[in-house]
């Protein structure tokens, strides 16, 4: 091997780059979670004004897992005539942002009512056993 071939292979540095960050999968909203937001936009009384909520849920979807906004059975009974008979949103949000979303659902929403499900209550209604001593598991908020 010649001086130079030996100087050109030290001269040559090689470099890792190693992302201290790493790259989180973008979520999706599901295409039923979908469907339950155009139903929550289609739904406006009172100081509900579900095209807003709808609207503002989808621009922060980082901060919950899902929403529903069910039914009772007035909706049965009026459904046909177009009226939709719901007031509450339960909101499954992301760790950290339940207290944020509450706030939120008070302040900029004017729910006339928030309440956390935890414990073995939100074990039941999400059929899972998973959730241990977190009090804080499920927001409803409810307007008038």
């Amino acid at each position: 091997m010649t001086q130079n071939n030996k100087k050109k292979k030290q001269d040559v540095k090689v470099e890792f780059t190693i992302h201290p960050v790493l790259q989180q999968v973008e979520k999706k909203i599901s295409e039923a979670q979908n469907f339950q937001l155009e139903v929550i936009a289609r739904t406006n009384f009172n100081y509900f004004n579900g095209r807003e909520i709808a609207q503002w849920l989808r621009e922060n979807y980082k901060m919950w897992k899902s929403v529903l906004m069910p039914l009772d059975f007035i909706s049965l009974r009026d459904m046909g005539n177009g009226h939709w008979h719901a007031d509450t949103i339960y909101i499954y949000p992301e760790d950290g942002y339940g207290f944020k979303l509450e706030e939120i659902m008070k302040e900029q929403f004017q729910a006339d009512e928030t309440q956390w499900i935890g414990g073995e209550e939100a074990m039941d209604l999400l059929g899972t056993s998973y959730i241990k001593n977190k009090s804080h598991v499920i927001l409803s908020a409810w307007w008038d």
